[in-house]
C-alpha cells in the first residue's frame, strides 16, 4: 500500500506499511521523537531494538505497522495497531495502537489519517475493540482519540516518572460497531 497525503500546510507525504528497509529510518525517527516529546514510551539513549525482532514484528498478519515518508524519505509519523491474542476464543478480536508524530507535523491532520487508516485495517479484520494508553497531560492526543470516537475507560495512576514527577495514563478505547 502506497498512498499520498496531503497535509493542511500542502505538504505531500507518502503513507505505507514500514517495511524491514526501513529499520534505519525508524530508529532515527524514534530517537528525534524522543527528544521532542514525553508523551510516548521512546526516550533520549534509549538503545537500538534488535533489527531481526522487529522485522518479523513489522510482518506479521496480525499487525498494521504505517510510516509517514517525507519527500527526503525522514519518517514523520508512525502508527501501529496490533491483535492482543489472536486466535483466543474470547478475546481475539480485541487490538492495541500506538501513535507517534513528529512537533512539526501536529495539527496538520496526519493523526486524523492515520487513525482513520488503522479503524479501516481493524474492520476488514473484523476486529470488535481498539485499545490505547495516552498521559494524561496529552491534550492534543486526547482530544484526537475523542474526535475518532474514542472513550476514556480508566485512570492509571503514577505510571511514568518522568523529569522528577510521576504521571497517569488514561486507558482509552473504541468499539467498532
Amino acid at each position: 500500500m502506497n498512498e499520498f497525503f496531503t497535509l493542511k500546510n500542502g505538504e505531500k507525504l507518502i503513507i505505507r506499511e514500514t517495511q524491514a528497509k526501513d529499520y534505519e529510518a525508524v530508529m532515527l525517527f524514534l530517537d528525534r521523537l524522543s527528544k521532542e516529546t514525553v508523551f510516548t514510551n521512546q526516550y533520549p539513549g534509549q538503545p537500538y531494538r534488535d533489527k531481526e525482532n522487529s522485522i518479523r514484528i513489522y510482518e506479521l498478519p496480525t499487525n498494521l505497522f504505517l510510516s509517514a515518508f517525507a519527500e527526503n524519505g525522514e519518517i514523520v509519523g508512525q502508527i501501529s495497531i496490533a491483535i492482543n491474542k489472536p486466535g483466543h476464543p474470547w478475546t481475539g478480536r480485541n487490538a492495541s495502537f500506538g501513535i507517534s508524530i513528529l512537533k512539526a507535523y501536529y495539527g496538520l491532520g496526519l493523526g486524523t489519517y492515520l487513525m482513520q487508516k488503522i479503524e479501516e485495517w481493524a474492520r476488514k479484520q473484523n476486529l470488535h475493540r481498539i485499545e490505547g494508553l495516552v498521559r494524561s497531560t496529552n491534550k492534543r492526543g486526547i482530544n484526537l482519540y475523542l474526535k475518532q470516537g474514542f472513550e476514556i475507560d480508566g485512570l492509571f495512576h503514577e505510571v511514568a516518572f518522568i523529569n522528577g514527577e510521576w504521571h497517569d495514563e488514561y486507558h482509552i478505547s473504541k468499539i467498532l460497531r
